[in-house]
């Protein structure tokens, strides 16, 4: 996993580096510079060493703050991706840039093409967007309209920003977690282009959903009806749980609830807590309710991450899926 050391200085342009930026393309490489006219903005560009490489793939995760995708000197083509929203990219190595904000929190997983015609067969609705519609554009998006971060991705993701990029270990763990963000990436958009055929939501019932997903999670262990949250945003019972499902492809309550599993299961395998505590974290009134919700998710009980012994089954399970990705690789 290669990662350019020499930052990009010329004049106007200051040093800055960016953490989350991950090369599942090995011989990629990526570089930096923010101008001083604008310090807080943190240009990215990708190089690869081979020139009949011309294109490459961005997984973009937008945790918090905006990245904005442009055709390198300058024009009128950009692409956007905001708070709590991804999507997949292909983007030239001469042509295109992305611009983020030195504090926003985004996590951007590069992967080659060699990765892409790996794990989509050729008569896919996602291989086809991203290989054969609009050559012309780079960056093109695998979904026009970005999809939105789930509680299994946010999961995820939050076990990568805490790993150790030069660990041999959490390598591994990068290349099985990409396989399985990028699986998660091309089901989410096989989903939106089933629903394709239902009404578009207005952009204030959209925004009412995004706000109505903030207080959930921000209520994540307090008892709030559906009632009440529909008066917090301004719609009714009826209109919320339709269009919080439109937007977010699960009825309110699957979508809390695969939230607060995901939650539980991080805080249990990365924090000093126990099953109980957990369990009131999450606003269960009995630690048994707390259990049989968490076994029904996952099919293991919560004190099996306590004692360890889950711990190694996950690691053995994400080592064996980089084994089978490598080996089809080498034959």
């Amino acid at each position: 996993m290669t990662q350019s050391e020499e930052i990009v200085t010329q004049e106007g342009v200051s040093q800055k580096a960016l953490e989350s930026v991950f090369l599942y393309n090995r011989d990629m490489e990526v570089s930096y510079r923010s101008y001083i006219s604008d310090p807080k903005k943190l240009e990215i560009r990708l190089s690869h060493p081979d020139a009949s490489q011309l294109v490459t793939f961005q997984m973009i995760f937008v945790l918090q703050g905006t990245v904005r995708l442009n055709q390198s000197g300058g024009g009128d083509y950009c692409k956007q991706v905001d708070q709590h929203q991804h999507n997949i990219y292909r983007t030239s190595f001469k042509s295109s840039q992305m611009l983020v904000d030195a504090a926003d929190d985004v996590i951007c997983i590069n992967i080659s093409p060699a990765f892409v015609d790996r794990f989509l067969p050729g008569d896919h609705i996602a291989y086809q967007r991203l290989w054969l519609e609009d050559q012309s554009k780079n960056p093109f998006p695998l979904s026009e309209v970005n999809m939105q971060i789930s509680p299994e991705i946010s999961a995820i993701l939050q076990r990568l920003g805490n790993a150790k990029h030069s660990a041999f270990s959490d390598q591994l763990l990068l290349e099985s977690k990409a396989i399985e963000l990028f699986a998660l990436q091309i089901s989410q958009f096989e989903q939106m282009q089933m629903n394709k055929a239902e009404p578009k939501l207005k952009a204030l019932e959209v925004e009412r959903m995004h706000q109505a997903r903030e207080i959930l999670i921000a209520q994540t262990g307090n008892q709030l009806s559906l009632r009440a949250l529909a008066h917090l945003v301004g719609t009714n019972e009826f209109n919320l749980k339709r269009d919080f499902k439109a937007v977010f492809g699960k009825t309110v309550y699957a979508y809390l609830n695969q939230h607060k599993m995901e939650q539980a299961k991080t805080m249990l395998m990365e924090e000093d807590i126990t099953v109980a505590e957990t369990s009131k974290k999450m606003g269960y009134k009995h630690a048994t309710h707390f259990t049989n919700a968490f076994k029904k998710y996952f099919g293991f009980l919560p004190n099996k991450i306590k004692t360890g012994k889950l711990s190694m089954l996950l690691f053995l399970e994400d080592f064996v899926a980089f084994l089978e990705s490598f080996n089809s690789v080498a034959i």
